[in-house]
Parts: structure tokens; sequence; C-alpha cells
């Protein structure tokens, strides 16, 4: 089952650049976990963004804080 799941992947991600290499502009490329799923992703958790909208206000306001300090 693992062997098969990364056969999977390695034909997603060859796919993936081959549409890539055809494509005119940087914004029409797409990612691999874009062009089609896989049951591993669930698991891998691929496609998830790794911070939250609560992330990055707090960030902000630390950025905004070491600004003010100058």
């Amino acid at each position: 089952m693992i062997q098969s799941n990364i056969q999977w992947e390695q034909v997603r991600y060859i796919s993936s650049m081959l549409y890539n290499v055809n494509c005119n502009k940087r914004g029409q490329m797409i990612t691999p976990e874009k062009l089609f799923p896989l049951p591993q992703d669930v698991y891998l958790q691929k496609g998830k963004p790794k911070s939250t909208k609560i992330d990055l206000e707090a960030f902000q306001k630390i950025i905004a804080s070491k600004k003010s300090l100058k």
C-alpha cells in the first residue's frame, strides 16, 4: 500500500512538472496537490495553511511595535 502511494505521488509530481513547463505565466503554474488529490493528503495535511489569521495579526502587531521603537 505504501509503495502504491509513493508511486502515485511520483506520477502526480511528474504530471505537475509537465503542466508547469508548458505554462506561459507563473500565475498559471500549479502545485502537485492541486493537480489531483490523493488519499494520503489527508494524513500529510498537504495544502493546509501553516498559520491562521490570528497568528498573522499577532505577528503584524509585533512588527508594528518594533517599528515604533525605532
